[in-house]
């Protein structure tokens, strides 16, 4: 596997990445992506209190939820905290468990969201059939509940453990960052692994994974700081402010997942035993050659000669000159339609 710094120079990766980024349009992807995924938050949020009122009372659940996603910022804590709050004040157990049964569908549509975007990255067609995909975003979305209610269990119950730990609790406790972003980054590779319709190999989504992670927690550091000092969303929008805020937190998110997906693409198309550009498993040859030296140096071993269209006779034996060919730019450079 090619590496960037090392097989890969610095200059031709960013530059890359500069190409993919603009080609898939991924800013835009990110806000359909958005979009998407704030239509399935709340249900998938339902369904997850739901799964974990089917162990305890659901207003408890609904307190583990609020614990594990405190890494948001606060104003989108207090948006989806608010909104778990409303949905399980007054719901019995049975009528909140039907009511997460449809919940299911409707969060799943994130995730088949979320399948077109890593297509988009690789350069493919989606060729498996409606219930298949369908299938995978309703298993996807049913591991994330089981995961987020176990996560959010261990995150209040590790308070009340340490306590009887003495001088273990310090470092238990700072351990829970680190522990949860390799959560996180664990989550973020299986869904690069099982979405996008390619055969994937670890190594090649391992990176992607860890630089999504790190810049996803850098990113919304940064932006609960900008939204805390000097962000007037309130001002500017009154009641809907935390509504923005939720969304462009979502937005800067979803750029991080799809950038850690380009990444794993670029590096694997240049590597000699990934995929080519637009190839679903590495026996396919793709729409077209990775972007590699291997192109120049190909294109330099043609003799002089090729490459040119052959001469014609016309009707009275005298050679015709050759009318000029059209090249297409797109194809000499490996881009992908």
């Amino acid at each position: 596997m090619y590496l960037p710094g090392k097989e890969i120079p610095w200059k031709d990766f960013l530059n890359d990445i500069k190409q993919e980024w603009v080609k898939d349009k991924v800013d835009t992807v990110a806000a359909a992506l958005t979009f998407f995924g704030v239509l399935s938050i709340f249900p998938f949020l339902l369904f997850a209190v739901a799964l974990a009122g089917l162990v305890i009372d659901p207003a408890e659940s609904a307190r583990l939820m609020r614990e594990f996603y405190q890494m948001a910022p606060p104003a989108v804590a207090n948006i989806l905290g608010e909104r778990l709050q409303a949905l399980t004040e007054g719901q019995s157990p049975a009528l909140l468990t039907v009511g997460a049964l449809g919940a299911v569908w409707a969060a799943s549509g994130g995730v088949v969201a979320l399948m077109d975007a890593l297509n988009a990255a690789y350069g493919v067609e989606d060729s498996r059939s409606f219930l298949k995909r369908r299938g995978i975003a309703l298993l996807v979305t049913l591991g994330g509940a089981v995961l987020l209610t176990v996560a959010s269990a261990l995150a209040v119950a590790t308070p009340a453990v340490t306590e009887h730990l003495g001088p273990l609790a310090t470092p238990i406790l700072w351990l829970r960052v680190p522990v949860s972003m390799f959560l996180v980054m664990t989550v973020l590779a299986a869904l690069y692994y099982v979405l996008p319709d390619v055969e994937q190999k670890f190594k090649f989504i391992t990176p992607g994974s860890v630089v999504a992670v790190v810049i996803w927690a850098i990113a919304s550091l940064g932006f609960s700081f900008y939204v805390s000092r000097f962000g007037s969303y309130e001002v500017s929008y009154g009641a809907l402010g935390g509504v923005i805020i939720l969304l462009l937190w979502m937005w800067i998110s979803s750029m991080a997942v799809l950038l850690g997906a380009e990444i794993n693409a670029i590096i694997e198309h240049r590597s000699p035993d990934g995929k080519r550009t637009g190839a679903k498993d590495s026996e396919d040859t793709g729409t077209d050659v990775p972007k590699t030296a291997k192109e120049e140096g190909q294109e330099s071993a043609l003799p002089a000669s090729a490459g040119r269209p052959p001469r014609e006779r016309s009707a009275g034996g005298d050679i015709a000159l050759p009318h000029p060919a059209r090249s297409n730019r797109s194809e000499l450079h490996g881009g992908r339609a």
